[in-house]
């Protein structure tokens, strides 16, 4: 039987919100507040009464076997010449590749008439005459990826089927029903030049997110803290999952068993490490570093590439995720879904920068304050503070 508990903090979040007149009594408003309490649990309750096993496992099977074919090609990229490495193709391949791959996976293994997928590309492109050697390169490629895996038999998918798994990421999501949402390298300057990338697959239901999994191929195993990249005999590549009221584990790639991780109890700012993006062009780096001077934080910033830093984080390989867009950029969906998740179900909070959930029913855009902090429970609130103070700075000083 699901059951669930009505905290006094929750109720205090509420009654701080609600309209006070000098006839309201105090017992109509204690009313009002567990109604509303009531009706807020309302998902929470049936969606940790529902199980999401054979969708997991599927998400689970579709993320490692894309990320198989995304360190054939990064492999093959990165042993090219400069030259070669210029050349966006095998960025591309990867990325369609990886969603076709997905895409015939969920499609095979779980009930194909109501499937939707929300993901970043379409086949286009790949439909116009330029395009054929790149839609060769890629069918070729998802077909010894399906055939590595001895359950999906020998036969051989056509162009067209190709396309048309691509072209199942058209869905444009929102608050009813079920919706997968998929991101197939997410981090691809890091993917270029050998470094951090992830598969990022989530599913929502009703709007909400259910189930995350992070295929992360070239995140360590250990800390990325203790990560020495020269070292030829430390393990890579890692796998985190999540279902909501489960936990969050983590295993290798290459199927290790799975561990329950947590993120950080740490409660003293100072102490923490914090993530933000590799590339400046994705985050504001000077309003983090504001931040950090004002939690006291020694340490420097780690910058990792793509949703491995909610992975990371996860297993508290640190404490802060900040990420400050530039303006005019809208957060999409695919980029936080799985990461979200996998960090709420460790024990971590995601909000907005005015420390508000973020809400995944609203199509294929996140719409926010500012933009997006993680941490734990015990660090939230003097990060909100420092967050808000910095952005009221930098708002003044424009």
């Amino acid at each position: 039987m699901a059951t669930f508990t009505v905290s006094s903090g929750t109720i205090n979040s509420l009654t701080r919100t609600l309209p006070l007149t000098k006839n309201t009594k105090p017992h109509s408003l204690f009313s009002l507040s567990i109604s509303l309490t009531l009706k807020a649990s309302k998902f929470t309750l049936r969606a940790s009464s529902m199980s999401y096993d054979k969708q997991l496992a599927a998400a689970k099977k579709a993320a490692s076997l894309a990320a198989r074919l995304c360190q054939k090609v990064q492999k093959a990229l990165l042993q090219a010449d400069v030259q070669s490495k210029s050349d966006k193709s095998p960025v591309t391949v990867a990325d369609y590749g990886s969603q076709a791959v997905v895409s015939v996976v969920l499609q095979k293994e779980l009930d194909s008439a109501s499937f939707s997928l929300v993901a970043e590309e379409d086949s286009g492109d790949l439909r116009k005459e330029e395009g054929k050697e790149t839609l060769q390169r890629i069918m070729k490629l998802v077909n010894e990826t399906l055939t590595s895996d001895e359950t999906y038999g020998n036969a051989p998918l056509s162009e067209e089927d190709v396309l048309a798994a691509i072209d199942s990421g058209r869905s444009v999501g929102g608050p009813s029903g079920q919706h997968w949402v998929l991101d197939p390298i997410d981090g691809t300057k890091g993917f270029v030049r050998g470094d951090q990338y992830a598969i990022a697959l989530a599913l929502l239901d009703e709007g909400k997110a259910v189930l995350g999994v992070l295929a992360c191929p070239n995140l360590p195993l250990s800390s990325v803290a203790s990560h020495n990249p020269q070292d030829p005999q430390e393990k890579v590549g890692c796998l985190f999952y999540a279902q909501v009221g489960s936990g969050t584990y983590m295993q290798s790639l290459d199927g290790s068993t799975p561990i329950k991780v947590h993120v950080t109890d740490l409660d003293n700012p100072e102490e923490a490490a914090f993530f933000e993006s590799f590339e400046a062009a994705h985050s504001l780096h000077d309003l983090s570093s504001s931040i950090a001077k004002k939690l006291g934080v020694r340490a420097p910033p780690v910058r990792i590439d793509s949703q491995a830093k909610y992975g990371a984080l996860s297993r508290g390989d640190g404490a802060i995720y900040l990420r400050f867009p530039h303006k005019g950029y809208r957060e999409k969906i695919w980029d936080h879904a799985a990461g979200y998740l996998v960090v709420a179900e460790a024990g971590g909070v995601v909000s907005d920068a005015a420390g508000n959930p973020l809400d995944f029913s609203r199509g294929r855009y996140l719409d926010l304050h500012e933009g997006i902090i993680v941490t734990n429970q015990k660090l939230m609130p003097a990060l909100l503070k420092a967050v808000k103070e910095s952005l009221n700075e930098k708002a003044s000083s424009l």
